[in-house]
């Protein structure tokens, strides 16, 4: 009757310990690829790909130990989702994030109704689009769908917004942009301009509360020569700026914003 005892008693604390192992397994932080690939898979934990859960499967992909076709259930759209984040594992930049230089939204005046494919390549095939700035978000979210980490969304405002945290600097929006608003910036960079006017038409400036005047207030104000005017716009070198942040506050349409 001892040995039964002891023998069940050994039995329980091996599937307590187990358990605890599993339990840790699963909830243990993944990388930024890791978790979108994990996401997408059927979260079954059937071990018929070899390993003992998904979060594993999901690390041996992004790894390069397995393969995704090794998942039974892994099928459809989220099969080939999960080839394209893996395909373009090796392209991101986690030292840089996306970040749209456009804050205009329904602050830029349209200069006409567009009533054509709801898509920005399509409208800016159109004068570059419907806004008077030509240089304008065109709030159509082809950045959004090019997205497959789902950082981007289109604000209330009607204008592309990045979320930092989920960004992992792949580019794809950048490339998705038609009006070339969108750059990777580096992911500690303190301020930066939300602003892509090049324009010197006083009716872009008249149509738009947030644009760049081209006053090169923030030029003057800041002490160190960080920010210079390039093709009409001010930029900033990050390795030069010691952020003050005077040029925030020298800005008269908020365009320089911390980030």
């Amino acid at each position: 009757m001892e040995i039964v005892i002891y023998i069940a008693s050994v039995l329980v604390l091996l599937s307590v310990i187990i358990a605890v192992v599993i339990f840790t397994r699963k909830n243990k932080k993944l990388n930024k690829i890791s978790e979108v690939v994990y996401e997408l898979l059927p979260n079954l934990d059937c071990k018929q790909c070899g390993r003992p859960n998904c979060m594993q499967f999901a690390e041996d992909l992004t790894k390069g130990k397995t393969s995704a076709n090794v998942c039974p259930y892994l099928l459809g759209i989220k099969y080939l989702r999960v080839r394209q984040v893996l395909k373009r594992e090796r392209k991101v930049h986690f030292d840089a994030v996306a970040f749209v230089r456009c804050k205009g939204g329904i602050d830029c005046n349209s200069k006409f109704k567009y009533v054509g494919d709801k898509t920005c390549a399509s409208m800016n095939l159109l004068h570059s689009g419907d806004k008077y700035c030509p240089n304008a978000c065109l709030g159509c979210g082809d950045c959004v769908k090019s997205c497959i980490y789902g950082a981007i969304s289109i604000s209330e405002k009607g204008c592309a917004v990045v979320d930092k945290d989920k960004c992992v600097g792949c580019a794809e929006c950048v490339h998705a942009c038609p009006n070339h608003i969108i750059d990777l910036i580096p992911s500690k960079k303190f301020v930066e301009v939300v602003c892509s006017n090049t324009s010197e038409d006083s009716v872009v400036v008249r149509n738009c509360k947030v644009a760049c005047t081209h006053c090169e207030a923030c030029v003057v104000a800041c002490p160190v020569g960080a920010i210079k005017m390039v093709g009409g716009t001010p930029k900033i070198d990050s390795e030069i700026c010691i952020r003050c942040g005077k040029c925030v506050a020298a800005c008269p349409e908020h365009v320089i914003s911390r980030i």
